[in-house]
């Protein structure tokens, strides 16, 4: 799950007010731990949910990812996933599906690739008002399936999964919500870089989210043990009660070593409730092995 997945939970339609307010939440030490507990309990139980696979073999490469996003108004939102992708055809790993062109923050496979993850979220901000402020949070878990199929110099990925959250507010009772996640990635070398659209969808707030990046290389460490990779990004998003675009900015850094991939974006974000235009800036790190 990329940053940005279900951080539109809040779909609000409050004339005049952003969607992306700011929560107290965000300022608290204490609330910080509790995200953080929430989030290492969540991780424990998706590592469970993953079949054990042969750990000695070459075909197989395990996958952990984890960051933060901020939008307008600081509202935050704390992202990790656990996952595995097994060779269908006991292929060992080659990178990028195949290609040398720059990463995008993914596993190496090579040929039809069997992907089992669990994603896991927390968001909060706060919508002010009469007669109070309302402080809004929501606690999420997807686990789901896919397939990554090798194309020429890149790859196609398609999965299918369970979205599921609970939902708090001010004063109101604890909401579970429940439906189809679906998702899509296709990487593909273009030119001194490389391409990479994701894609996914979520069934209960019928949430269509879209990222386009194009990264190349601007700088590598003599010894190959540092890589920066720069580009622009596009973000598309909405369902029939919100919608934003957003454009902006994306540094990648390789470091081959640690099998780390940090990711750093940010940029400006035009929202269907606010008149005006805000920001968002977030960070990742994937790690395979």
């Amino acid at each position: 799950m990329r940053k940005g997945d279900l951080i539109r939970l809040a779909r609000e339609d409050r004339e005049g007010s952003d969607i992306f307010m700011t929560g107290r939440e965000g300022r608290d030490p204490g609330a910080c731990w509790q995200r953080l507990i929430r989030l290492g309990q969540a991780l424990g139980v998706s590592l469970l949910l993953i079949p054990v696979l042969p750990a000695a073999s070459s075909a197989q490469t395990f996958e952990i990812t984890g960051g933060e996003t901020v939008f307008s108004q600081d509202s935050q939102y704390y992202f990790g996933e656990v996952g595995d992708y097994y060779s269908l055809q006991g292929i060992p790993a080659t990178p990028n599906g195949g290609t040398s062109s720059p990463d995008v923050g993914t596993a190496a496979t090579g040929g039809p690739t069997l992907h089992l993850f669990v994603a896991v979220f927390y968001f909060s901000y706060e919508t002010p008002g009469p007669p109070m402020t309302t402080q809004n949070a929501y606690n999420g878990l997807n686990p789901a399936v896919g397939i990554r199929i090798p194309v020429r110099d890149g790859f196609w990925e398609g999965d299918v999964g369970i979205a599921l959250a609970e939902a708090f507010q001010t004063d109101t009772p604890i909401e579970s919500l429940a439906g189809i996640y679906l998702q899509t990635e296709y990487y593909q070398s273009l030119g001194p870089g490389a391409f990479d659209f994701f894609a996914n969808y979520i069934g209960y707030i019928q949430y269509i989210y879209g990222q386009a990046r194009y990264l190349s290389p601007v700088w590598e460490s003599s010894r190959k043990s540092t890589s920066f990779f720069l580009g622009p990004e596009l973000i598309g998003q909405g369902n029939n009660a919100y919608n934003a675009g957003q454009g902006g900015a994306v540094l990648g850094i390789a470091l081959p070593r640690l099998h780390s991939y940090l990711t750093f974006d940010g940029g400006l974000l035009r929202s269907s409730v606010s008149d005006g235009w805000g920001g968002y800036q977030g960070f990742s790190w994937y790690v395979s092995f």
